[in-house]
């Protein structure tokens, strides 16, 4: 189950995602920046699956569409693919394409 918890700043209500019934949880932070930090918040600490992977926790959280726009991922400040794997205190970064003119 993957608990989405907004930062105390944001005052958003909790969401709740669920990944199955009876799979044991570990905690990290997802930090969003952009368009993403409006629809998450900018810091996010959620628990999933011991063996979930980025991309999973990014379909997870309904943002599979920013997989095919050009979304970066880094964990604890190094950039990695989809299928990196997350443990229990990463910290996960969602860096969506930088626009502008």
């Amino acid at each position: 189950m993957i608990i989405v918890q907004k930062n105390c700043v944001d005052k958003l209500p909790l969401q709740s995602i669920t990944m199955g019934a009876n799979q044991s949880s570990d905690s990290i932070t997802v930090l969003c920046f952009g368009p993403l930090a409006e629809i998450l918040g900018r810091t996010s600490q959620i628990s999933i699956n011991s063996m979930s992977t980025c991309k999973q926790v990014i379909v997870d959280l309904g943002l599979e569409e920013w997989l095919n726009n050009g979304l970066k991922i880094a964990i604890n400040g190094e950039m990695c693919d989809l299928d990196s794997q997350l443990s229990a205190g990463d910290e996960l970064a969602l860096l969506p394409p930088v626009s502008g003119g």
